[in-house]
């Protein structure tokens, strides 16, 4: 990593910090330069405005993110590597818990600011792309049964749809949880859901 992005990087991690003990109105370029252990004018050489400091920030969280999911091995059963994939989407343990307490500031932000709009919406399309070809495997696999709906436009599978929202609502309530009662609690209500299906 050459040192610009590496000095990125870092303060991108110290917002983050910030922005899970202060929200992302605490996260100003002074708090975040003092949470970085840098001085105002470092953060402004590596971001000219406070809004491309968090813009940079959030996109690094989505890309961390997406490179766990993406390093997540596709081999084996259908059925285990589903899985394996959806949990690794859940916040398990304290670092993917604080992971997702700080993207749920950014997309709340992102609603009062164009440019996290844009990329959140970005990310969304990412993960239902993801949550269809999951949907896809598993019922190619014969693990998931037929909609009653009938799928019209990919875009609106229900089947999707429906996994979307319990591992949204799930990683909501994992997230108030302590990272062991979590890690116990999210693959036993995602295993309940899967058998279901």
């Amino acid at each position: 990593m050459n040192q610009a992005r590496d000095g990125r990087t870092r303060i991108a991690e110290a917002v983050w910090r910030t922005v899970e003990r202060d929200g992302v109105a605490g996260a100003s370029v002074r708090a975040v330069a003092s949470e970085a252990g840098v001085t105002g004018g470092t953060v402004q050489y590596h971001f000219s405005t406070h809004a491309r400091m968090l813009h940079f920030a959030m996109e690094l969280l989505a890309d961390r993110f997406t490179q766990r999911l993406v390093e997540t091995p596709r081999t084996g059963e259908v059925a285990d590597w589903t899985r394996a994939i959806l949990l690794e989407m859940l916040p398990l343990s304290e670092d993917r818990q604080r992971e997702f307490r700080v993207w749920l500031a950014f997309t709340t932000h992102a609603h009062t600011d164009p440019q996290l709009a844009a990329l959140k919406e970005s990310f969304a399309e990412r993960l239902r792309e993801l949550y269809q070809r999951l949907c896809e495997a598993r019922r190619a696999a014969g693990l998931a049964r037929d909609d009653p709906l009938p799928v019209v436009d990919l875009a609106d599978d229900p089947g999707v749809a429906i996994l979307q929202a319990v591992i949204d609502g799930l990683a909501l309530q994992l997230a108030e949880l302590s990272p062991a009662e979590a890690s116990v609690r999210g693959p036993r209500l995602l295993d309940h859901y899967l058998s279901a299906r």
